[in-house]
């Protein structure tokens, strides 16, 4: 099952032998990286959402989604224009998972909560028009078949999480 195996990969990025120790708690760590916590989110708030009510009694959907909020500062969510639609296409088959699991979380954790409503502000202020410019990036390099692997994941996950 999908959240186990992120589970596991969160434990080894825990480990401080998988992890250089000069980076833990660092920028340089992965575990302090936006999009990859917020994958864990995703998988997370999505097992929420497919298993009942959108319940969270563990809290793992809140503790991810407060760790994604706290790594949110140095999150790269530009597009860089000068790299054309690649980085366009990176950025979203990168961001889409964490668009959906913070979109997720919110209803799981309340949208009128504090935590629901700065995940509502995150979302509109950044992801929002972030996935929005690199989708119309992306769709404009696409070929006639449509598959850029950005446009791919988008349409995957929001078939997905419908």
């Amino acid at each position: 099952d999908a959240e186990k195996f992120i589970e596991g990969v969160w434990q080894l990025l825990s480990d401080e032998r998988h992890v250089d120790r000069n980076a833990m708690g660092k920028e340089s760590d992965p575990k302090m990286n936006a999009e990859i916590v917020g994958v864990l989110l995703w998988i997370r708030a999505l097992r929420s959402t497919r298993l009942g009510e959108s319940k969270d009694p563990d809290a793992k959907v809140k503790r991810a989604a407060e760790m994604v909020l706290a790594t949110w500062k140095t999150a790269d969510k530009t597009i860089d224009e000068e790299k054309g639609w690649y980085d366009a296409n990176y950025k979203l088959m990168m961001w889409t998972p964490v668009w959906h699991g913070m979109t997720m979380a919110r209803k799981i954790v309340g949208e009128n909560t504090a935590l629901g409503r700065d995940l509502a502000n995150t979302i509109s202020l950044d992801l929002d028009p972030m996935i929005k410019k690199a989708q119309q990036i992306v769709s404009q390099h696409a070929g006639e078949d449509g598959t850029r692997r950005g446009l791919v994941v988008y349409d995957a996950l929001s078939k997905m999480t419908e």
